[in-house]
């Protein structure tokens, strides 16, 4: 069943929500588009947290548990500056999601990729992810920024040492949970 705070209700307030999201950067790439999220995004969202494909983000998750994820998501725009985007491939709109945004007991700004099935093993999410940094590091200026990572999770630590990101001794042990901090750096404040 889609709950009503799902579906689109065109209108004034949907016109609204449209200019709101016209604020958001575009990041274009060879072969992606990194976009706000719109609420007919939520499906593939939703069929990603759903699903197993969310074991390594403690899924997968209730429906009504993905919309909060995806609502909190796309409000860090509003209240930092950066959050998620929506991944549209060539062929495959609503493809994923990466973000630069935190989860409520994040130290730091996260990088975080989940890709549906459909377009794995493309290098789409490699693409995505060197677009978000570039953005964090020549837009925002952020000098670093982590991505975490479950020990379980082989497809994402490949992922990270492709693309060279070092794990982060320091903020693992203040994490405390075993979870694997992989950090990214501006290549402009050296390694």
């Amino acid at each position: 069943m889609i709950a009503a705070v799902e579906q689109h209700r065109p209108g004034p307030a949907a016109r609204m929500a449209a200019r709101l999201g016209g604020k958001i950067p575009v990041l274009d790439t060879k072969h992606l588009q990194l976009r706000g999220p719109r609420i007919y995004d939520f499906d593939a969202y939703a069929r990603i947290n759903c699903s197993n494909r969310a074991e390594y983000m403690g899924g997968p998750f209730s429906r009504a548990e993905a919309w909060t994820d995806f609502c909190q998501y796309t409000a860090q725009w509003l209240l930092h500056g950066h959050g998620m985007w929506t991944i549209d491939a060539q062929t495959t709109p609503s493809a994923g999601f990466v973000t630069l945004g935190f989860e409520y007991d994040d130290p730091e700004a996260e990088l975080g990729i989940f890709v549906t099935e459909e377009i794995e093993g493309q290098s789409y999410a490699h693409e995505a992810l060197e677009a978000a940094l570039e953005h964090a590091f020549t837009t925002l200026r952020w000098p670093s920024v982590v991505s975490y990572v479950d020990p379980g999770n082989a497809r994402c630590i490949a992922l990270m040492e492709r693309m060279s990101a070092a794990r982060d001794a320091t903020a693992e042990a203040e994490l405390n949970d075993g979870t694997f901090v992989f950090r990214h750096i501006n290549p402009s404040e050296g390694a």
